[in-house]
């Protein structure tokens, strides 16, 4: 280190530990203005407080304040909580809490062996309190995990109660199911998907071959997982179905367009296995040979195939519906 004892200003060159109450620098080059505790940290430089860490390629720090900017490949690993935030630009508070990515901005959550890599425009993360964290992500939000994948307009996802909130046209898949309505909460248990709300113009859709879809719409529906499986959902108001059943061998022997008030699906081996209407329920049960075009599909049918996330780095690349 050289030192300048008029402006206090130390220069770093070369492998330096700066260690003080609040945390610890690791850093190889950069200068520090012991005056005004503030620094600038290159060459992916990390500052450590207490159980979090901000890296970068530059870090402009001000130990007072506690306020870390980065500029180029930041990441702020909370290693309490097991996420981390990643962007090329990052702005991290340690005295609030408040962390903010954007910019390829990445959430990435790995309290189970499977990671959840998401992204979106902006990624905000706030700490509630010691323990909690608040993330929030704008604008194309994408994420993907291999039990679940994910699309929408913005999100929000507290650690206290685990409930991921998708906004706005929000798409969730799960095997070859696919959830659609105007906003889903995904109920996380230790961040495995506990149970799913479709609150609002539910559809539901399963792709049985290019032709036929399993659908069920209705204002309404709780989907239960098992092991990251969807086994079950609830159909709640203007259920309205157009389902295959099959045989034992996967055979459809017919369709049924039925409505009703309230439905119960249930799903064995990854399949729509059954459906029980709860009161009365109307409608028709086709031969396959004689299905009516116009019923092949329910007035609410889409399918979002291309837009769904293929793996973490296709996350980042954003399809219109």
């Amino acid at each position: 280190e050289t030192d300048d004892t008029q402006s206090k200003i130390a220069t770093i060159l070369g492998p330096s530990v700066i260690v003080s109450d609040s945390g610890t620098i690791h850093t190889s080059r950069g200068w520090y203005d012991t005056v005004n505790n503030t620094s600038l940290l290159l060459d992916q430089s990390q500052v450590e407080s207490g159980e979090k860490i901000l890296i970068g390629d530059s870090i402009f720090y001000n130990r007072d304040t506690g306020m870390g900017e980065v500029y180029g490949n930041m990441s702020l690993i909370d290693t309490a909580q097991h996420v981390t935030l990643q962007g090329e630009y990052g702005y991290y508070n340690e005295q609030t809490g408040y962390a903010f990515a954007t910019d390829s901005a990445r959430f990435l959550e790995y309290s189970q062996g499977d990671t959840l890599f998401l992204h979106a425009d902006t990624l905000q993360m706030v700490t509630v309190d010691s323990i909690y964290r608040e993330i929030k992500a704008y604008y194309g939000v994408r994420f993907y995990r291999t039990d679940m994948q994910g699309v929408c307009d913005s999100m929000q996802f507290n650690t206290r109660d685990s409930v991921l909130y998708m906004y706005t046209e929000p798409v969730l898949w799960n095997e070859q199911y696919q959830l659609y309505g105007d906003t889903i909460a995904i109920y996380m248990n230790d961040s495995t998907i506990d149970w799913a709300h479709i609150i609002n113009q539910a559809l539901t859709v399963e792709m049985k071959d290019s032709i036929h879809y399993n659908q069920v719409s209705g204002k309404e529906m709780k989907a239960y997982f098992v092991n990251g499986d969807m086994r079950h959902i609830e159909v709640i108001g203007n259920v309205l179905t157009a389902f295959y059943p099959e045989e034992k061998d996967s055979t459809m022997t017919g369709f049924n367009c039925l409505e009703g008030s309230m439905l119960h699906l249930y799903m064995k081996d990854k399949r729509m296995e059954k459906g029980l209407f709860i009161g009365k329920s109307n409608g028709t049960m086709y031969p396959m040979d004689q299905i009516p075009p116009d019923k092949l599909r329910l007035p609410t049918f889409a399918w979002f195939d291309y837009v769904r996330p293929l793996n973490k780095d296709d996350i980042f690349n954003w399809r219109s519906k």
